[in-house]
């Protein structure tokens, strides 16, 4: 096997597949979904440190914008210099500007390995990879609450997905002092993010597992209910 599948299969699949399974087992009524929704929730908690100090050098590098631009435009011609500036700049403020970039990094392995959780562990082979100490429920029912086939597309939901996708993103957004730039490249992927993805969102609950589109939906919900609550200072832990 090759070795990076080795990794991505034992240090981040296998894990959150087997909390997924360990939340379907243990909740009363044994409800795929509510596992789901409970998993998104515990994984997001446990990335909330990482997402905070993301955002906290997204805030900081926008309140250094035009500073920025004063530096680019004064050494134009001097891009040693420029870089030179630039790293006093940070230095002053202590600022990196490569650690939301790092963090985002950090981030998406574990929502790869969430989405092939979601999109392929709920065959019936997947449970041989259960932990000896997780019981196996010999089954995943796709169906939640009832009616929603976790399995299959679903349009309805799709929509919840959208719009919550469009609120937290419009909610999170990070407006910079420069971004009635024309060529303001922040500008345009925050215009994208706000209006293209929700629509790709859209088309893809048409085919893509349900069991998909209800983590994306809980992903956002929390995740505005998050923002909401760090309108507030930053945390002291945070800040240092």
């Amino acid at each position: 096997m090759n070795p990076f599948i080795f990794l991505y299969t034992e240090l981040l699949w296998r894990p959150l597949f087997n909390g997924l399974v360990f939340f379907y087992t243990i909740i009363p009524f044994t409800d795929l979904g509510v596992a789901i929704m409970v998993l998104t929730i515990a994984v997001r908690l446990l990335l909330t440190p990482l997402i905070w100090k993301s955002q906290k050098a997204q805030k900081e590098m926008a309140l250094l914008q035009p500073e920025i631009k004063k530096i680019q435009e004064q050494f134009k011609n001097n891009k040693e210099e420029q870089a030179k500036k630039m790293m006093e700049l940070y230095k002053t403020y202590k600022v990196n500007p490569l650690s939301g970039c790092l963090v985002i990094a950090l981030q998406l392995p574990v929502l790869f390995a969430l989405f092939g959780v979601f999109s392929g562990g709920l065959n019936h082979e997947s449970l041989t990879y259960l932990y000896s100490f997780i019981s196996n429920p010999g089954t995943l029912n796709p169906v939640s609450f009832g009616v929603l086939d976790l399995s299959r597309g679903n349009i309805y939901l799709g929509v919840i997905a959208a719009l919550s996708q469009f609120l937290q993103t419009k909610l999170t957004a990070t407006v910079s002092p420069l971004s009635s730039a024309k060529n303001d490249f922040s500008k345009t992927l925050q215009w994208q993010m706000l209006y293209i993805f929700p629509i790709l969102i859209l088309f893809w609950s048409y085919t893509l597992p349900s069991a998909l589109t209800l983590y994306w939906t809980v992903l956002n919900i929390f995740s505005i209910v998050q923002e909401l609550a760090s309108k507030k200072p930053f945390p002291r832990w945070i800040q240092n």
